[in-house]
């Protein structure tokens, strides 16, 4: 059986990588002329990049993920494709140990980038679906980083894959200069008067910095920071996470103040000794990517920089018709509202939670200002008011 590990950071994260071994072939890629360069996407909740594209002639949503080292699909979508006798993997996840397979020989497109013979992870990612409040069936991964040359314009939405040869960098933004580290890249930053540290590049990670166990346990700094506790973990399962705020972090010359950040829970995972920096600190940028060229381009945009945060205390899952409760801070505001670990949520503001329903605005609740306060329906009938604070 062939291991390969899967970097999923939080479920509030939902970061997945999984490093593809050395003995899988190259896929062919080529650029459609036809097709224009850039094409929008739905950055959904401000954090995540889904284009749409096709794998084996079949459409489908797609979560851009540069973490990713394969590209993934998930198993019910992958069963629509009619994969069969794929060849068994053990996954190693943040939150554990899953099952997958992988398959050789797919097709796949995503706006002018094709890509023929492609190898990609088959598993489950139905949880990761119901944290995020819509369905992945598709993880795209770093096949797309190193073929072409990636352009993210966050402001604009849009994303653009051009071919690595002839390439211009884009004027006035600033070179980073990458390292690999197997299959993933790494940039350093600084936090606050620490020493700079290296951290993994990771559009798939939607909050804005995790840190390893290995690394905030070895800097006493991290440990003396008031500390809320949170769920995470991701593929091969759910734990408790400590949450905190930073004063700042610097990356590429820009520093950034009151930067929320995730404190790892588990030893020797995927990023043990290391930072994992996401979409949120580079949203302020439009990015230019060339990691074939173990480099990127940063130019920052006019948007301010906005840091998501949880006021709530709260973490659940997206059941269809309500939120099922899994995780609540002790002390937080949903605690003090009276919610408890297996209440389901059925409403909010007197809204019913359904399908679609994580497409609305009143789904985003949980990270709205400090002092908002919102109306939660529960099953059992109870109607209770949670009032948002700053509590880490």
């Amino acid at each position: 059986m062939i291991s390969i590990r899967a970097l999923a950071g939080l479920l509030s994260a939902l970061s997945l990588a999984v490093p593809a071994a050395s003995q899988f072939a190259a896929p062919v890629s080529s650029f459609a002329a036809a097709r224009p360069a850039a094409q929008p996407f739905d950055l959904y909740r401000d954090t995540r990049i889904f284009l749409n594209g096709e794998v084996n002639g079949q459409p489908t949503p797609m979560l851009l993920d540069s973490g990713a080292s394969l590209t993934v699909l998930d198993r019910a979508f992958a069963a629509k494709l009619g994969l069969t006798g794929g060849t068994p993997v053990a996954v190693q996840g943040a939150g554990g140990n899953e099952r997958g397979e992988i398959y050789r020989g797919l097709s796949l497109k995503a706006g002018n980038l094709a890509f023929t013979g492609l190898t990609v992870a088959v598993m489950d990612l139905a949880l990761v679906g119901k944290a995020l409040g819509r369905p992945v069936p598709v993880v795209l991964g770093r096949d797309v980083f190193m073929t072409s040359v990636v352009g993210i314009d966050f402001d604009r939405q849009l994303i653009s894959f051009a071919p690595r040869a002839g390439f211009v960098p884009p004027a006035g933004a600033k070179e980073v200069k990458l390292r690999r580290r197997g299959p993933l890249h790494v940039l350093p930053i600084r936090i606050g008067d620490l020493e700079p540290r290296d951290a993994i590049f990771d559009l798939g990670n939607n909050g804005a910095l995790s840190l390893s166990l290995e690394y905030h346990r070895s800097v006493p700094f991290f440990g003396a920071l008031p500390a809320a506790t949170g769920m995470g973990g991701g593929v091969g399962g759910l734990h408790e996470v400590k949450r905190v705020t930073l004063p700042s972090v610097e990356i590429a010359g820009v520093r950034f103040e009151e930067v929320p950040a995730q404190l790892g829970a588990l030893a020797n995972g995927p990023y043990a000794g290391l930072a994992n920096a996401g979409i949120q600190l580079f949203r302020p940028f439009v990015i230019t990517l060339d990691l074939a060229g173990d480099r990127m381009w940063l130019e920052r945009s006019a948007a301010p920089a906005v840091f998501s945060r949880d006021r709530a205390g709260l973490f659940v899952t997206f059941e269809g018709d309500h939120y099922q409760v899994r995780h609540v801070t002790s002390l937080g505001p949903s605690a003090k509202a009276g919610i408890k670990v297996g209440d389901r949520l059925v409403a909010i503001h007197g809204r019913k939670v359904g399908p679609g329903f994580p497409d609305r605005p009143e789904s985003e609740w949980p990270f709205a200002p400090a002092g908002t306060r919102v109306e939660v329906g529960l099953a059992d009938g109870r109607i209770v008011v949670v009032t948002l604070a700053d509590f880490y």
